[in-house]
């Protein structure tokens, strides 16, 4: 196939546009900057120059040639930047899909999220029996919204299909870099002991499931895709961390306390209206600091998904990167 990449210049796109070409696929990717064109060529993409927010000529030109879209780019962080999140991972989305819907594409694959669902905490859950609800959260929530919109637009020629993966990881994480800086800043603790069950996804066993996902799949439906394995979340960050060269350490902070300072954080910058990140993000909790996994049965019964590498085959390749 031919396929219309977003988000090719990011940690996903760099680790996925190659699974996609060794599978024997050709990649256009959307690329706003010389820089992220040369990443997507680095890769061995195709590079479109267009910003998602604007999606010009040069994105419809692109998909006319195209089978199918693969919609990853997104923005993602803990900051209250409502226009943001709303401009790119709503408005970008819903304009993508009635351009490749539009210009003969037949297919379009989401890279979504699992907390678009609701809840706190999230034990084993599947599709069906999801909590419904709209995460409150802007990057859940705008990711949810676009969601929906995907979804909604499948049809007869236009089959549509939303990935939900969890924590993704993997090598040459950026957003990792946070997190390592904490380490070595000695500011890195444990909310509540880090043993609650953190489901994840390595960014070569979701790019499996795009694979997988390209081929069969009910259009309309979402889909969880995980390691398949139930981790703790100080077992994976440990390891991650550790693969980095640093001590993570046992320092631990009482969820209650974690909680009272996000709740106290959101409070105040929700009351003067400032759109930057707080302290302790509420969401960061409801991830990180709580049970939150999810099954993806329905994805190895439906996609026929496999994983392709294990959590200790994934952490010694990061090892070996460094």
């Amino acid at each position: 196939m031919k396929i219309f990449f977003t988000g090719g210049s990011g940690f996903v796109g760099q680790n996925m546009i190659p699974e996609l070409i060794q599978s024997g696929h050709e990649v256009f990717g959307l690329a706003r900057s010389n820089n992220a064109a040369k990443k997507v060529e680095e890769v061995g993409g195709l590079p479109v120059m267009d910003d998602l927010t604007k999606l010009a000529t040069n994105t419809i030109k692109a998909l006319k040639k195209c089978d199918a879209v693969v919609h990853s780019a997104a923005y993602m962080d803990f900051t209250y930047e409502k226009e943001k999140f709303y401009a790119i991972n709503v408005d970008a989305t819903k304009k993508l899909v009635q351009l490749a819907k539009e210009n003969g594409v037949q297919k379009f694959i989401y890279i979504s999220a699992a907390p678009v669902i609701g809840g706190s905490p999230v034990v084993n859950v599947t599709e069906a029996n999801a909590d419904k609800t709209m995460p409150t959260a802007l990057y859940p929530k705008t990711k949810a919204i676009a969601e929906k919109a995907v979804l909604a637009a499948n049809n007869s020629t236009f089959k549509t299909i939303s990935l939900r993966p969890p924590a993704i990881w993997g090598p040459n994480n950026h957003h990792y870099e946070e997190i390592i800086d904490r380490v070595k800043a000695g500011q890195w603790a444990w909310i509540g002991g880090g043993h609650q069950i953190l489901s994840t996804v390595h960014i070569k066993n979701l790019s499996a499931a795009v694979v997988a996902a390209l081929e069969k799949g009910n259009g309309g439906d979402a889909y969880f895709i995980t390691d398949g394995d139930r981790r703790s979340m100080r077992t994976t960050f440990s390891a991650i961390i550790k693969a980095y060269g640093q001590d993570p350490g046992k320092r631990e902070i009482p969820l209650g306390i974690a909680s009272a300072l996000a709740s106290m954080g959101e409070f105040t910058w929700k009351l003067f209206g400032w759109t930057s990140r707080p302290p302790v993000p509420p969401i960061a909790l409801r991830l990180m600091a709580r049970e939150f996994s999810v099954s993806d049965a329905k994805a190895r019964k439906e996609l026929g998904y496999q994983n392709v590498i294990s959590f200790e085959e994934g952490v010694k390749e990061m090892m070996n990167d460094k």
